[in-house]
């Protein structure tokens, strides 16, 4: 999914000055801006439109109070993609959802004969902690393709690596996961 943007007359680059220089018309460009784009890229993880409002507006406020402490190496919309993106995920573990609410593609690691609701549970879990334990470009580009449906094109576009990069990663992911997770 490629970002739609208002047309909202200034730069990523003055926005980011407005931010880091703390004047809140900074903030209000950046919400009206990238707000609705963001909630959609969670609500697409989460499935739950107020969760994903909610991770979004604390994104956009841990963005507020600490601007003056970082600097964004990308453009703008990728870094507020990937960080809203990654907060979805972080959700998720913290609250230990069960992958299969929010997807029912996990089955695609899981032993179908397996019929037992605690043992399928625990391997749901298992499976949700390895995910994380992924290296991050790892875990994202896996992300992307599993929970959020985008093609190996479409990752390596929003992400700025080539299809092999992500074909290699998508390896790298299932071949851990099929060697760490217990049975």
């Amino acid at each position: 999914m490629s970002l739609v943007k208002l047309n909202i007359d200034i730069s990523d680059e003055q926005l980011l000055l407005l931010i880091q220089g703390k004047e809140e018309r900074g903030i209000d460009l950046l919400f009206k801006k990238y707000y609705k784009v963001c909630v959609m890229k969670a609500y697409n993880i989460l499935a739950d439109s107020h969760m994903a409002e909610d991770i979004v507006q604390e994104l956009f406020s841990d963005f507020w109070s600490k601007s003056d402490h970082f600097s964004i190496n990308q453009s703008l919309s990728s870094y507020l993609q990937r960080a809203t993106f990654n907060r979805a995920l972080n959700y998720i573990k913290s609250k230990k959802l069960n992958f299969e609410e929010l997807d029912d593609r996990q089955n695609d690691f899981i032993d179908g004969s397996v019929e037992d609701g605690d043992l399928k549970e625990d391997l749901l879990i298992q499976m949700e902690v390895l995910i994380e334990e992924l290296p991050e470009k790892c875990r994202i580009v896996f992300s992307m393709a599993k929970f959020e449906q985008k093609t190996y094109a479409q990752i390596a576009e929003e992400l700025d690596i080539s299809i092999k990069t992500v074909e290699n990663q998508i390896s790298k992911a299932l071949k851990f996961l099929k060697n760490n997770l217990k049975k």
